[in-house]
């Protein structure tokens, strides 16, 4: 019985996730138009030459890194859509007494919340993966036979890739997390998407404690150029995942002591 209501719960939290729009809209900008951007970038590469420097072209600010990297830096525009579904993701309950609704049909937190946040993880997971891969092959596929095969790749790039996969889904669930504390898809935007745009990296360069923000580790994960990429990825993934777990935890027991007029 309690397994076949966990399966349950699992399968009603996957519907939720594929109908919600903000799914329909968010895949579209990581399947696609992120590819779309990434085999664009690696046609303007190629063009400016793959062993370009600033000595050679003055419109660069450093040299065209090896090809294992390229690509890597248009999967940040992925990483803010995929902040704001995770964003949409965590507060999605506390809309229009969905959450009183959900109980009354799984009563049972405990089961609810474990249900809700593996869906969500894997799913994340998965697209993130999938997201992060098509970009890699289509920025391979443009250097033409400058590149990679764009689907076996290499050992390097698929170290890459799935460093890349680990930065998104633990931001993107952090961001779910901090939804799921304040109730709403506002808290982690606040939190989250200035620290992408720069202002993470600014603080970084000037107090060394904003190293550890959210963003600034996550970043460290993707290999953009050889010196932004961490050389000691264990200790960016296990601080950004402690972000995830402290937030995680205390949405928790946050969550298990509200009263929605079920038991």
């Amino acid at each position: 019985m309690k397994t076949k209501v966990i399966s349950q719960s699992i399968l009603s939290e996957f519907l939720k996730i594929i109908y919600n729009k903000a799914t329909q809209i968010v895949l579209p900008i990581i399947i696609i138009l992120q590819p779309m951007l990434a085999y664009m970038s690696a046609k303007q590469v190629l063009y400016v030459g793959l062993d370009a420097t600033p000595e050679t072209d003055s419109n660069l600010l450093e040299a065209i890194p090896p090809i294992e990297y390229i690509g890597f830096d248009t999967i940040l525009i992925g990483l803010f859509a995929m902040i704001i579904l995770g964003a949409v993701f965590g507060s999605l309950e506390f809309k229009k007494n969905s959450l009183r609704t959900t109980l009354l049909l799984q009563p049972n937190k405990m089961i609810f919340f474990k249900s809700k946040m593996l869906v969500s993880m894997l799913f994340i997971f998965f697209m993130s993966f999938i997201s992060i891969f098509i970009s890699i092959a289509c920025s391979q596929y443009a250097l033409g036979a400058s590149g990679l095969n764009p689907i076996i790749l290499n050992s390097k790039v698929w170290y890459f890739i799935i460093l890349g996969t680990i930065s998104w889904t633990l931001i993107t669930m952090l961001s779910y997390f901090v939804a799921f504390l304040f109730k709403t898809s506002v808290a982690p935007l606040i939190f989250l998407i200035p620290q992408l745009y720069n202002i993470g990296e600014f603080l970084a360069d000037r107090i060394s404690i904003a190293r550890f923000l959210p963003i600034s580790l996550g970043q460290d994960l993707i290999a953009t150029t050889p010196s932004r990429l961490t050389s000691v990825p264990a200790i960016s993934i296990a601080l950004l995942g402690l972000w995830v777990v402290l937030v995680a935890t205390i949405g928790y027991y946050r969550f298990i002591r509200i009263d929605v007029g079920t038991k």
